[in-house]
């Protein structure tokens, strides 16, 4: 497919951008403490300048001193070295850079402020009433911020009004309850926003581009809704910004309240979520520029939005995570490695303020360290198991000059990916697959399929080195009637649905395979139920933008939870349950499916570690994890060999 949409050129402001793609605004760290951009985010923002993207906004840098969080600084012009370093990076290989500055108001920590104070589903705790003389110096703050940006060379600036940030809660009849002249009405709210824009225009100058991002959507009582987006964004359009970066609001535990147009779309939810919003700003609004963004994470898709209409340019975001090279890669009808939306990276940034980290991409935030050394000494190497453990593995150490076979023991490679891609709503992990079988397909690496492997073919084959991957096998409740012919793993189930027998399916673990097991099951005419001992389902599935749609899909396809609950025994027409307060409850079934973990078979994998010298063990059949760990230590195994 010829992306000629996404491939033009436009124009923003006076400066012209070689495509219509952006990279969204995404930091590696929760906070910086020091505020100075660090030399591993100058690596992070060069690989994507490298990869093709038009436009670099930057992540959210501070632009007012009315804030406790530490982000990188451009409130005081000692940061201009910094902030001249971070644009730099960006430009290297010819992307345009755009410093974003934002403050957080009542969403801060600590002592926090904001328009007015209230209390918000969105925030923590009721903050304070910033006076006149706090928002005279937030205004001259941005401003300020702004010029030491043009200072340092950045190509624009990007001024955040969305997500329910600072600026937002001033433009949002939802938060901002004053009775002054910076609230009240449509244009006292916005008095902020753009006495920032007019002052940013005065100081830097009429060619210095100014990008407003708002949230053109609000889930919160009297917040933005598509009628008050359309003002606001006409209203920044008048004033002369040079293009409009479309968000939204909708927050996750501590705080959750869900938005049909989420901000972090999980790969339960359909792609693009967003495009509405857009479509109707394009409706509203002329000759300035509009940006759609959120999951859009496919080209054919991004081309589409703006070939239809929809958008100007797109905001990519975890694409950009998941491969540098996304914007490149589509230019050259290249295999892209795919963002599955498990939004891992966000989880990791946001809520438990660790370094960002990428389920299929290793070397997010350490790409120094990406490219691969071939070896001096080449061996043959025997991989055992095709799941992303062992695919990864094989890749890597194939391109570093081994000799790699891949060794299978069903008649396809993928591992648990196979089931695992089932269900319709699992499209964007089923394209990780079809990736990884394009990968192999065009490697070096050599395929065996139906052969299972036994220490006495590892001693066989003499390989220079064994990597084993090969999973591990679900695990069997040890409950009277467990091994009955009635029962079958989620694995098994998903594999193929027509061995799921009858109407009536009990679903016994309610974590993330068993909820998704269950959901797909009653999408496919089943009468499903969930059995969990713990005191809810997902329990210890922490990426909780992900977890609240799944339950919505559970009750979207009345599926019946039981929690705090243990299975006693299972008979050939039901499950006899008991909670945790000692009431009992039999369910009727015909088929019972298990989805409580997996366990590793470590006799045969020792077994077959010691029928070679140099032996590594990863994925499942090491420690049961997720895609983020196998693949990690995957590549670092292939490094080692």
């Amino acid at each position: 497919m010829v992306l000629n949409n996404l491939f033009s050129p436009i124009r923003i402001g006076d400066l012209e951008i070689k495509n219509r793609i952006a990279m969204a605004p995404m930091g590696i760290y929760s906070s910086y403490p020091d505020q100075l951009t660090p030399d591993a985010l100058v690596h992070f923002l060069e690989a994507r300048s490298k990869g093709g993207a038009g436009l670099i906004i930057s992540e959210g840098f501070q632009g007012t001193k009315h804030q406790n969080v530490l982000m990188l600084g451009a409130h005081e012009d000692r940061f201009i070295p910094s902030m001249r370093k971070y644009a730099q990076a960006i430009q290297k290989h010819g992307s345009a850079a755009f410093l974003q500055i934002m403050g957080l108001g009542g969403r801060d920590i600590g002592e926090t402020y904001a328009p007015s104070a209230i209390d918000s589903p969105r925030y923590e705790r009721r903050p304070k009433e910033y006076s006149k003389q706090q928002i005279t110096e937030i205004r001259d703050d941005f401003i300020a911020s702004a010029h030491r940006g043009q200072q340092a060379g950045f190509d624009g600036v990007e001024f955040h009004g969305g997500h329910s940030y600072m600026i937002g809660q001033f433009m949002s009849p939802h938060f901002n309850q004053r009775n002054d002249e910076y609230g009240g009405d449509f244009e006292r709210r916005m008095r902020l926003p753009v006495e920032i824009v007019r002052g940013i225009k005065k100081t830097c100058g009429g060619k210095f581009p100014i990008g407003f991002k708002f949230s053109a959507w609000e889930s919160l009582p009297n917040g933005v809704n598509h009628e008050v987006a359309a003002k606001i964004a006409q209203k920044m359009s008048q004033e002369g910004v040079a293009y409009i970066h479309v968000q939204t609001s909708d927050f996750y535990p501590p705080i959750t309240v869900r938005s049909k147009y989420p901000a972090m779309s999980p790969m339960y939810s359909p792609r693009n979520p967003l495009v509405e919003l857009s479509e109707n700003l394009k409706r509203n609004v002329k000759g300035t520029p509009i940006m759609c963004a959120n999951g859009i994470i496919d080209p054919r898709d991004a081309d589409r939005i703006i070939g239809e209409g929809k958008a100007d340019l797109v905001a990519i975001g975890r694409a950009f995570l998941a491969d540098a090279g996304w914007a490149s890669r589509a230019k050259q009808q290249k295999r892209i490695r795919p963002c599955i939306r498990c939004n891992i990276c966000h989880h990791k940034v946001v809520a438990v303020e660790e370094p960002i980290a990428c389920s299929v991409n290793p070397y997010l935030a350490r790409e120094k360290d990406e490219p691969i050394i071939k070896t001096p000494e080449p061996k043959n190497v025997m991989v055992v198991g095709s799941g992303p453990a062992g695919i990864t593995c094989a890749l890597v150490a194939s391109r570093r000059g081994h000799n790699v076979t891949l060794y299978e023991k069903e008649k396809e490679i993928g591992g648990l990916l196979v089931p695992a891609t089932v269900p319709q709503f699992k499209r964007d992990v089923r394209d990780l697959l079809e990736y990884y079988r394009g990968e192999i397909k065009d490697s070096e690496v050599q395929l065996e399929l139906n052969q299972t492997v036994t220490p006495e073919l590892v001693r066989k084959v003499k390989p220079e080195a064994l990597v084993v991957a090969i999973g591990a096998p679900p695990i069997v409740l040890k409950v009277p009637g467990a091994q009955g012919m009635n029962v079958m793993s989620a694995i098994d189930g998903l594999r193929d649905k027509d061995l799921v027998k009858g109407k009536k399916v009990v679903v016994i673990g309610g974590g993330e395979v068993g909820c998704e097991t269950a959901v797909y099951l009653s999408q496919n005419g089943k009468d499903a139920s969930v059995v969990e001992v713990l005191d809810d389902i997902l329990l210890v599935n922490t990426v909780k933008n992900n977890t609240v749609v799944l339950q919505e899909l559970l009750e979207k396809w009345n599926v019946n939870v039981y929690v705090k609950s243990n299975v006693e025994e299972i008979t050939s027409s039901s499950v006899k349950i008991v909670s945790k307060d000692g009431k009992r409850t039999e369910l009727p079934l015909d088929t019972v499916v298990l989805s409580v973990g997996l366990r590793p078979d470590k006799t045969y994998v020792e077994s077959l570690l010691q029928a070679c010298g140099k032996s590594f063990a990863v994925g499942d059949c090491s420690n049961p994890a997720r895609i983020l760990e196998a693949v990690n230590e995957a590549d670092r195994v292939a490094r080692l060999l």
